[in-house]
């Protein structure tokens, strides 16, 4: 039985339950392609997975880890899209704290060589999420308006490049005031509103904007109800209260909760806009793989105390 070296824990809590284990090399399903990681990027879902927070049982050996990047080292024989020695990125949701990973081949992307193991990992999972928040759930159309909240966050900051890609006449979002030169650096036409200081239903008329990408939910999201248009659009990364379905549905507003699919598509064409430089991606850290960076990293993530991922090399 081949072996490999992870970082594994066997009950949810804080970073302590996180140890060491030489565990079984994964092997290759239908459809599935083996990654030699070169690097992995953690994601807030990573600390709520080690919590406990998603509702699934405990057991011995779970490996976290939701964002990859790496080489392929091996192909299921059904699997043509994809050959051994090619660099890809991938969002497993798990898997991702150990030397080597399989993965769904229809949710990996093609990873061009101007992109670098790091960017694409950081950019894999929240960019994704912001892409087709605005593109398959909004379908946003050139010259219509968008209110993104959380503009500097990972979902947040790709959902204002791919509004700036589609041609958004007007460009609403919400961030800490430390955050406003970051975001006009993409654009200084982007309406950087101060939440610490300025409430957005204050700044934005009622019923005017056509869009939004809503990632908090409950008052947040009332206040999203107040400035869309009767008939506009919303996503949400977060379940909407029965209130704010409530009054969704009585200005005819189209949304729901939305949850983000990781499609080859997709991920492919996210990493060639980040190689042709029509995508940016924050990069806070980049540590070795290990069990005291990986704790680290997941404290630095709870606490929100930087812009950007927390990246590991193998």
């Amino acid at each position: 039985m081949a072996t490999m070296k992870a970082v594994v824990f066997d009950e949810f809590g804080d970073v302590d339950v996180f140890h060491e284990a030489e565990v079984e090399k994964p092997v290759l399903t239908k459809g599935s392609i083996l990654i030699k990681q070169a690097a992995i990027a953690m994601d807030p879902y990573d600390v709520k997975f080690r919590a406990g927070a998603f509702g699934v049982p405990a057991k011995e050996n779970m490996i976290g880890g939701s964002t990859i990047s790496g080489v392929v080292e091996a192909v299921a024989a059904d699997v043509t899209e994809f050959k051994v020695g090619e660099r890809v990125v991938a969002v497993p949701h798990e898997h991702g704290y150990a030397e080597y990973a399989v993965v769904d081949a229809d949710t990996a992307g093609h990873l061009p060589d101007s992109v670098s193991f790091e960017d694409a990992a950081a950019l894999a999972l929240g960019g994704q999420t912001g892409y087709q928040a605005v593109v398959d759930a909004l379908n946003l159309q050139e010259g219509e308006s968008i209110l993104i909240h959380g503009g500097a966050g990972a979902v947040g900051y790709a959902a204002l490049q791919t509004a700036l890609y589609r041609g958004a006449s007007k460009i609403y979002t919400t961030s800490l005031p430390t955050d406003i030169d970051y975001l006009h650096e993409l654009n200084e036409d982007i309406v950087a509103i101060d939440f610490t200081t300025q409430k957005f239903t204050d700044v934005i008329p009622e019923s005017s904007v056509d869009t939004v990408v809503e990632i908090i939910g409950g008052n947040n999201a009332l206040g999203s109800m107040q400035v869309l248009k009767d008939g506009g659009r919303i996503v949400s990364t977060v379940p909407l209260g029965d209130d704010v379905k409530a009054a969704r549905d009585a200005k005819n507003i189209k949304g729901d909760y939305y949850v983000m699919q990781s499609t080859t598509e997709v991920l492919t064409q996210l990493m060639e806009h980040l190689g042709n430089g029509d995508y940016k991606v924050a990069v806070a850290e980049v540590k070795p793989f290990s069990l005291e960076n990986l704790k680290e990293g997941h404290k630095i993530v709870e606490a929100q105390a930087v812009r950007g991922k927390v990246v590991l090399t193998f």
